[in-house]
């Protein structure tokens, strides 16, 4: 009888705590999605945004409660305040592949310019939005604002495509379920069975492993049938071109297994179709590659005999933030983690500021930094390399899912993705 009763109260108060913060959201906000798109661009030192429209879409699929992200993560966030009151109603953390490309040689000499898209609640009345990066001393700092008034803008209702969604697997409405949303690159109108069979086995394969395996209905998931005209991705070092609905491409920043878009207004206007929280790309080829941007999109292929270990590691960075451990493959970065500064990552230290980060989850005696010898294979420590290089960046165990292909997610990396599922769901 005290464990029923201990059962029902708990429940009653979860209803209470949910009820509760379902009637803070309907007094802020209403139904869709206010999304602002942006041009941003610049070089290596110097990034300015212009606006280029506001879109009212259909689905918010985020939490009701936890507006505000409370992780310090990324190399950018965006906050919106209430105009009459100045408080902060939303705000959320994520990565750009601008930034990235900050990084390279080329944006030593060379401007670039990218789409950015901002998405949040439709609000209720005026708001302010702003845009910080994070600078070289690891810090946030105001980039951009502007003011919006939702009964003043014009805003085109619809989506730009009326793509078909596939429910693969729904185990609870949007704003409780943390909503993953694959979608087709490079597939035709007659290969779209093709596509659903290759979302459901790349959903699997994400499923197969902790910490997501024992957490599956914390999620939903959906397939989009995006047609391309094309079937298959760019390959430019193979002159390779292809006419597809997001243009995706191999030779990111020259390297050929990083494959990414650079169009992310086509990524976000295909995605409009459907509910998500997180973006998934499934591109309809077998040559080896992906990329995986935090809060931005996931991206890998369909076909490739390591597709399996490919697509749990892209979403491991877009879905928890987690960095690359690995730092003896080729990259186009130059110092992307400074050795001054701790990384955001949850996964990487410089020793900077390591009492933020995993120390508490090390056992007594264990050493700092940690040799990477046989007697602490399974241990937690703080192993050099990682953050593609091999000097002076540390991960949390001699081997994980970001570090190897062959390696599952160590308890570092598994503690900061169920803290993701926890924000995204609410709960």
């Amino acid at each position: 009888m005290k464990n029923r009763f201990s059962l029902l109260t708990a429940t009653v108060l979860l209803m209470a705590f949910q009820l509760a913060h379902s009637q803070v959201f309907d007094q802020l906000f209403e139904q869709g999605v206010m999304r602002i798109d942006l041009v941003f661009s610049g070089t290596a030192e110097e990034t300015s945004y212009a606006l280029t429209g506001v879109k009212k879409e259909q689905f918010y699929s985020g939490p009701h409660s936890r507006l505000v992200d409370p992780f310090d993560y990324g190399d950018h966030k965006f906050v919106v305040k209430d105009k009459a009151s100045g408080e902060i109603i939303f705000s959320q953390s994520y990565c750009t592949l601008f930034r990235e490309w900050q990084t390279t040689e080329e944006s030593q000499t060379l401007r670039r310019a990218y789409p950015h898209v901002l998405r949040f609640p439709w609000p209720l009345a005026s708001v302010v939005v702003e845009i910080h990066d994070r600078n070289g001393e690891g810090a946030f700092i105001l980039s951009w604002s502007a003011t919006f008034d939702p009964a003043s803008i014009y805003t085109d209702p619809g989506s730009p495509y009326q793509f078909e969604t596939v429910d693969l697997e729904i185990n609870g409405s949007a704003e409780e379920k943390v909503d993953i949303l694959f979608l087709a690159e490079g597939y035709t109108a007659d290969e779209m069975d093709k596509f659903i069979d290759d979302a459901r086995r790349s959903a699997g394969y994400i499923f197969s492993e902790e910490p997501f395996k024992s957490n599956r209905k914390k999620f939903n998931i959906r397939a989009l049938k995006s047609t391309s005209l094309d079937s298959g991705t760019d390959i430019p070092g193979d002159s390779i071109w292809k006419n597809t609905v997001i243009n995706s491409s191999f030779y990111t920043f020259g390297i050929e297994r990083y494959m990414t878009t650079m169009d992310y207004k086509s990524v976000c206007d295909v995605a409009a179709c459907a509910p998500y929280d997180q973006i998934y790309i499934l591109v309809n080829t077998d040559k080896y590659g992906g990329g995986g941007i935090y809060n931005h999109y996931s991206i890998s292929a369909a076909d490739n005999l390591q597709s399996r270990a490919v697509v749990i590691h892209e979403f491991g960075h877009a879905f928890g933030g987690l960095a690359d451990e690995y730092f003896n493959s080729a990259v186009a970065y130059n110092d992307y983690f400074p050795l001054e500064v701790e990384p955001w990552n949850p996964n990487l230290t410089t020793l900077v500021d390591f009492a933020s980060k995993w120390k508490p989850m090390m056992s007594e005696g264990v050493p700092v930094p940690t040799p990477a010898e046989e007697a602490y294979i399974e241990v937690v420590g703080v192993y050099e390399g990682g953050g593609y290089v091999a000097k002076g960046v540390f991960r949390p165990m001699i081997d994980c899912r970001m570090h190897t292909n062959g390696a599952v997610f160590c308890p570092v990396c598994s503690k900061a993705l169920k803290k993701m599922m926890a924000r995204v769901t609410g709960l």
